[in-house]
């Protein structure tokens, strides 16, 4: 199987290193002086963004996780709660 851990486990750091950097661009537009109702703005995107991203690494985590377990031969009961959409 191919590191599809590695792989998460890399995408897991490339989102939180972004998340943080959306926040330090917001601080940085708030130390500007800009406009505090465009910045409130940017902070809901920006809070969503980051709780997509965590659904996101939670539920790759989960997949690979159960890829994991059929690789190394887990019984059909527990193949069969794998979420596979076509």
């Amino acid at each position: 199987m191919s590191d599809v851990a590695g792989q998460l486990r890399d995408i897991t750091l490339a989102m939180s290193s972004l998340n943080d950097q959306f926040q330090d661009e917001i601080e940085a537009l708030r130390r500007d002086g800009r406009d505090e109702e465009t910045i409130h703005g940017l902070v809901k995107g920006a809070a969503a963004m980051r709780d997509a991203s965590g659904i996101y690494v939670a539920w790759a985590g989960h997949f690979v996780e159960k890829l994991t377990q059929v690789a190394g031969g887990a019984d059909q009961e527990e193949e069969d709660h794998i979420i596979v959409e076509g």
